[in-house]
């Protein structure tokens, strides 16, 4: 997988939350094992932006610590089956729907 995509997780009251997975790539395109997860605006009631945008090329990137849009990441061995989950905010259930859609998804 080289681009993001967007997952629905699926809870067991019939609720759902979707999320955005971010491949993270080596420099040659390859697959690192390493997955971050977002928070999308869909998901989170966005009303319209009154404020002035605080993306600025010249600045340096927001740190996942402090973005409120980040999940965590999934982070997967050399075998692609073994996995681990880095983070506080997801339930063991979505971190589960996240690993096996991304090993239905595949590797390349």
């Amino acid at each position: 997988m080289k681009n993001p995509v967007t997952l629905i997780l699926k809870h067991t009251d019939g609720s759902s939350r979707i999320i955005l997975i971010e491949p993270i790539l080596q420099h040659n395109l390859t697959n690192t094992g390493v997955y971050k997860i977002y928070k999308t605006s869909i998901d989170n009631e966005s009303a319209l932006f009154t404020e002035e945008l605080e993306i600025d090329e010249n600045k340096p990137e927001l740190a996942d610590r402090d973005n409120p849009d980040y999940l965590g990441a999934i982070i997967f061995g050399q075998d692609h089956l073994q996995w681990k989950y880095e983070g506080e905010l997801l339930s063991a259930a979505e971190q589960q729907q996240i690993a096996a859609y991304l090993q239905q998804k595949g590797f390349n």
